[in-house]
């Protein structure tokens, strides 16, 4: 009689299970070996056939990937073959060049942008302050509209103006925006060019609303910072930053600006008598 094959032992036989075998390699050894069995078991007898019985092959192809694995086994050995060369060390740029070599390369689009600050300073509240050089000079109205810097006693006292103080928002920086205005008029203190004067400013009094937000773009000549020091105030153009408003060191002169303080003009004064306004 003849020997029956025995399907188990067959495949054992044919294809052993290694663990370092690939998938797709596996699957080709399995189906190699049902195909050689079924050719085996046809030549047998229906009677005594053990291997009798309803088989479904189905063989899948499996097409070999590119694994993350395999990309950081190259990086480490690319990494230990730099270190023994003493080469530089590894980059970004290397890694990159590796996995666009190892796997699809992936772009990469830069992109600008441009941000516009913002050029809107925020109206937060108005005070009112008395104010004096620090060699005690007031500061007075002249006709037609000029500011001068004189020695003021007894009831002469009463010509010294008072500053009408608008506060903004700061920006995020030590100095405070704020605007001047003489209390009691409309009259505001704005820093312009000079006329033939390039990148000279000068100070002058027009009439304008500061209690209000301010753009720079259109109103920014009355924006100034004020800089506080342990006992005075200076008032520096943020439309002409490092200059500052100043009187001279002798009476009677015409309150201006200047970018030497200290030097030929004075620029820190005394604010009193500080008032909130409605």
């Amino acid at each position: 009689m003849a020997r029956v094959p025995e399907c188990q032992e067959e495949m054992m036989e044919f294809c052993s299970m290694n663990e370092e075998m690939p998938f797709y390699e596996d699957q080709l050894c399995l189906a190699k070996n049902a195909a050689q069995i079924l050719r085996q078991c046809a030549s047998c007898s229906q009677v005594h056939c053990a291997c009798e019985m309803d088989i479904q092959v189905t063989i899948t192809k499996r097409v070999p990937t590119k694994g993350f694995r395999k990309t950081v086994v190259i990086v480490v050995a690319v990494e230990k073959m730099r270190m023994k060369g003493k080469a530089k060390a590894f980059t970004d740029d290397d890694l990159l060049n590796i996995v666009n070599t190892i796997l699809e390369p992936v772009p990469f689009d830069k992109s600008e942008f441009t941000y516009a600050a913002d050029s809107v300073y925020r109206y937060t509240r108005a005070v009112s302050y008395d104010i004096q050089d620090i060699k005690q000079k007031s500061l007075v109205l002249n006709e037609p509209a000029q500011l001068v810097a004189v020695y003021l006693q007894g009831s002469n006292i009463n010509h010294a103006v008072k500053l009408k103080m608008a506060v903004y928002r700061p920006k995020g920086t030590v100095k405070n925006p704020i605007a001047l205005g003489i209390k009691g008029s409309n009259l505001c203190l704005s820093c312009v060019p000079k006329e033939g004067a390039e990148g000279q400013p000068e100070l002058q009094l027009e009439e304008a609303d500061i209690l209000r937000h301010i753009d720079r773009t259109k109103l920014g000549r009355f924006i100034f910072n004020r800089i506080d020091g342990e006992n005075t105030t200076r008032f520096e153009s943020a439309a002409f930053p490092g200059w500052f408003i100043c009187t001279s060191t002798q009476p009677n002169e015409a309150v201006g600006m200047t970018n030497q303080p200290g030097q030929v003009a004075i620029v820190d004064y005394a604010l009193t008598n500080q008032k909130n306004l409605v």
